[in-house]
């Protein structure tokens, strides 16, 4: 029998950046720590903390994975880059992984839906449905989205009811920032879940898990070939748009 693909995944998504070694056989090491501005600079020497501990060499991984998006661009770009560079140097192949997709896996909930949301800052919130298999493998149903709360919530409502459907669950970062804008515009029905909502950063340990299983599935790719998710291309507001946003939120507060 042959030993399991080591694994080597990270992420820089969020506010953290998150590395992982899975060696298989529910071995896996993991680091993570605040991330930011200091992602970049801090994402190779947490690659060498892990494969230190794990007593193994850059060129024993076997396969990387890496948080492609949606999520901040410096870090996405900070994520592909070492990703690209370390499997261009060991011939790997790679996984770029949705990080909304590694945020319902990263929940611990075992809800057959999850509806993972991650603040897109300029006032959005970057979003997806995530559905479980009877196996229980997490599967995007749709392309991610990127919405302020009004539009947000009328296509919640419109996928899920006015009161939110049995079995599902609420995962990602988004609450703190927009928690109060979303109890406004979203029906009295969602306010329970609402309250209930997990705080969850995208881990790369769950990453490696996805990225492990979608290379058995014949979806890995080259170094090359790895590209970000971005979902929208802008990435910050004029100085109009952002005075026409304080308005909106002082209207919508009075």
């Amino acid at each position: 029998m042959h030993a399991p693909l080591p694994v080597l995944a990270f992420d820089c998504s969020t506010e953290w950046v998150s590395v992982a070694l899975d060696l298989g056989a529910a071995r896996v090491v993991t680091r993570r720590e605040p991330g930011g501005a200091r992602a970049s600079q801090r994402l190779l020497p947490l690659v060498q903390e892990v494969l230190a501990e794990a007593g193994i060499g850059l060129r024993e991984v076997g396969l990387i994975g890496f948080g492609a998006g949606p999520g901040a661009f410096t870090g996405l770009r900070a994520a592909c880059a070492a990703a690209q560079g370390l499997a261009f140097g060991l011939n790997l192949p790679v996984v770029p992984v949705h990080t909304l997709l590694a945020v319902a896996a990263s929940a611990v909930t075992d809800a057959p839906l999850v509806l993972a949301a991650d603040d897109a800052r300029m006032g959005e919130i970057y979003w997806a449905l995530a559905s479980r298999t009877p196996a229980g493998d997490l599967h995007l149903q749709d392309d991610a989205r990127a919405d302020a709360p009004p539009a947000l919530a009328q296509a919640w409502t419109e996928r899920l009811g006015d009161v939110p459907r049995t079995g599902l669950a609420l995962c990602g970062n988004a609450w703190a920032e927009h928690g109060a804008s979303l109890r406004v515009v979203l029906p009295a029905g969602w306010q329970d879940i609402l309250a209930s909502a997990l705080t969850v950063a995208p881990e790369a340990a769950a990453i490696a898990g996805l990225a492990r299983a979608a290379h058995a599935r014949g979806e890995s790719v080259t170094a090359v070939q790895a590209q970000p998710i971005y979902v929208r291309n802008k990435v910050a507001l004029t100085s109009e748009e952002r005075m026409q946003a304080r308005a909106a939120a002082s209207q919508a507060a009075t």
